[in-house]
């Protein structure tokens, strides 16, 4: 029989994960302004004042939001990323497990609601937003410098700066793609799998890492 505590405990966790969901839901459908604390908990079936027990204003509830994905994904990263260093031994990462340990993840993990939210705030660029990434990139600080290392290793003609241009501008085709998908599922056969589009994307930027260095290695 559970304890009185573990069925608090569960339950305060669903409320919780309630909250979440309606709170990811209405950020992306309104923006962040335009998605009220009422809106959020009266989707969530809550009281107002049980969501401000768990996220003490709106923002918090905004990184909160973001953090249920970004954690996960950080995780699965790290993990394909120390298998990779564990099979190359003394030897650099091959490029394609590099690139998969970076993306594939991300391509797997991060809801399109997330996405549809995150270019929302990047469109708008804002002085609260600017805050949202700044959580978001100190929040990924130690993932990043890992993968920074890797591919530092795997590709050694290119400079520190050359490797972090072409790293974020991974980072930035996988946000745009995310971004226009929505729009675009006319444009392509129904019958082209998931993972035909993953191989197309591997090949342009296994491509664009492999292109010959543009900057001296004092850069």
């Amino acid at each position: 029989m559970m304890r009185k505590s573990t069925v608090v405990r569960e339950k305060s966790l669903r409320t919780q994960e309630r909250i979440l969901e309606a709170a990811e839901r209405l950020f992306a459908d309104k923006g962040f302004s335009g998605a009220s604390m009422r809106d959020i908990t009266s989707l969530a079936k809550v009281n107002l004042s049980v969501a401000y027990y768990y996220f003490k204003d709106k923002e918090a509830l905004l990184f909160a939001v973001f953090d249920r994905y970004v954690k996960p994904l950080m995780d699965k990263q790290l993990e394909m990323l120390e298998r990779a260093r564990k099979e190359a031994g003394t030897s650099p990462i091959t490029p394609r497990r590099l690139l998969e340990a970076m993306i594939l993840p991300r391509t797997e993990s991060v809801s399109e609601v997330v996405h549809h939210l995150f270019t929302m705030l990047l469109a708008r660029r804002g002085v609260f937003e600017q805050r949202v990434f700044e959580s978001i990139e100190n929040a990924t600080k130690e993932i990043r410098e890992r993968f920074f290392t890797e591919f530092s290793k795997t590709f050694p003609a290119l400079s520190s700066v050359e490797v972090r241009f072409r790293i974020e501008s991974v980072h930035a085709m996988l946000a745009g793609w995310t971004a226009i998908a929505p729009f675009k599922k006319g444009a392509y056969p129904k019958d082209i799998k998931r993972e035909d589009f993953f191989e197309m994307f591997m090949a342009m930027v296994l491509e664009m890492f492999s292109a010959p260095p543009t900057l001296s290695q004092k850069a």
